[in-house]
């Protein structure tokens, strides 16, 4: 048995370390696209991964109705497959997605009409583009598009705005682009309703949009079928973000607020579980610099445990001068994990970042990107963000009044070098990377670490020492 117990503490003690140098290798990095007056001019779009792969849709600016290509990318943002054309012309290319085996590709035509086309990790084309045309489609629609891996299908939140088949719609399309299931989750919504999806366990979805004077409602759709909504606030809303970790749904919402004579934007949160019941209040999530601040997209990462959400900090409002995009790292509502520009390059922190992130080996993976003109093109990068993480270790776990206590912090990812505030948990308080304190009373102190890097993201984690007068000894080291 006591063998045994070597092996698991061996092999957990491989895995920090494994972990702690995947940490480390990962470097930011930022590699152009598309460059003003250089042509061709393809700016990036969204961005999917294999785990392996990164998929890059593009769209050629230069033009009024643009033609979509493809390409892909390793981790390291060097080009694996050249660019491909993928459709001759385009009003809006809506979400590239990775189903486990191919990368599906939605863009809608200048006629408003959604298209699906699927692609190998190749950058190749398989089949034709499928139409999904089960209602009409026109200038005002709107749509959103999740991949759902437990039900094999493609949700696509979309506003039908004209005709009889007014309302709010789930569709769920299979990856070859039939559709499978079809709801419709409401009659009256406001123009924009912003709908958002997300897929949840069991096949089913989860919808928001906006009603008419604003509220923000939240659907749940089964598998089954039909299912009902829920007030997620009562506020005037003007866009949301929704995303579940398998277990909750968290809705992040812009509402409107009113600051002396200005009326402005916060961010607000509330939390759901998976048969839509409240389990956190509407609440302020956050606020930003200035006038607007908008969420732009949320999304659950199983790998880190956390939510990671990009946002607008525009500070002169959302209709003046661009605002700073921001990437929040967070465990929970109250436990924030990091929130700094979302492009490693501060220079370009104010590029728009309209489309999704994505998380593999470490990394997170985004696009942002500037457009221009016709005649001068756009400006675009793709991008990889590490993740700032922050670790604290006591040189003793038990120790006696008034003997020294030595705390080590080590940083990583993020953009170096690093600052690090130390709170004791007795009101002392130190700064730096290796520091000592002396504990007067017994009792167990709960020690929290904040790390700073130099593009403002912040880390914070904790650990324990125990004072206690009877301490036998030196005791071996501890590291959370």
């Amino acid at each position: 048995m006591r063998k045994r117990n070597s092996l698991h503490a061996i092999a957990a003690i491989a895995l920090l370390v494994t972990a702690g140098v995947a940490r480390a290798q990962c470097v930011p990095a930022v590699r152009a696209i598309s460059q003003p007056s250089a042509f061709p001019n393809l700016v990036a779009g969204p961005v999917a991964t294999t785990g392996s792969i990164i998929g890059v849709a593009k769209s050629d600016t230069t033009t009024g109705a643009p033609a979509v290509f493809f390409s892909t990318y390793n981790t390291d943002l060097n080009p694996l497959t050249a660019d491909r054309q993928i459709a001759d012309s385009s009003a809006k290319i809506v979400a590239l997605l990775w189903n486990g085996s191919e990368f599906g590709l939605f863009y809608q035509l200048p006629n408003y009409i959604l298209m699906l086309q699927r692609i190998d990790t190749n950058g190749n084309s398989i089949g034709a583009a499928v139409s999904i045309v089960n209602h009409p489609w026109g200038g005002e629609d709107e749509v959103d598009v999740i991949w759902s891996p437990s039900r094999g299908a493609y949700g696509v939140a979309r506003t039908v705005t004209n005709g009889p088949d007014r309302g709010v719609w789930m569709t769920v399309v299979s990856p070859a682009g039939s559709v499978v299931a079809d709801s419709q989750l409401t009659l009256f919504f406001n123009i924009p309703a912003v709908p958002r999806a997300a897929a949840l366990p069991g096949g089913a979805f989860a919808a928001t949009w906006i009603r008419n004077g604003g509220p923000l409602f939240l659907s749940i759709v089964p598998a089954s079928g039909f299912g009902p909504s829920f007030s997620v606030s009562d506020r005037t809303v003007t866009s949301a973000q929704v995303a579940s970790d398998g277990n909750t749904i968290m809705v992040i919402f812009s509402s409107t607020t009113i600051v002396g004579m200005v009326t402005g934007t916060e961010l607000r949160s509330s939390q759901f579980d998976l048969s839509g019941n409240r389990l956190t209040p509407d609440a302020p999530f956050l606020t930003g610099s200035g006038t607007d601040v908008i969420p732009l997209h949320l999304h659950w990462n199983p790998a880190l445990s956390e939510w990671a959400l990009t946002y607008n900090d525009a500070a002169s409002g959302a209709n003046g001068f661009p605002g700073e995009i921001h990437f929040r790292r967070f465990r929970s509502l109250d436990v924030i994990a990091s929130d700094t520009l979302l492009s490693p390059d501060p220079v370009r922190g104010r590029l728009n970042a309209p489309y999704p992130i994505v998380f593999q080996n470490g990394a997170y993976y985004a696009t942002i990107q500037r457009l221009l003109s016709r005649v001068e093109g756009s400006e675009s990068y793709l991008l990889r963000i590490c993740p700032f993480f922050v670790t604290a270790r006591s040189n003793v776990a038990l120790a006696q009044p008034f003997a020294p206590v030595t705390f080590t912090a080590n940083g990583s990812g993020g953009t170096p070098p690093y600052q690090f505030t130390w709170n004791f948990g007795d009101n002392g308080i130190a700064t730096g990377p290796a520091v000592q304190h002396l504990y007067s009373a017994p009792g167990t102190y709960t020690i929290t670490l904040t790390g700073t890097d130099t593009a403002g993201a912040t880390s914070i984690t904790t650990t324990q020492v125990v004072i206690r007068v009877d301490t036998p000894g030196k005791r071996r080291a501890v590291r959370h």
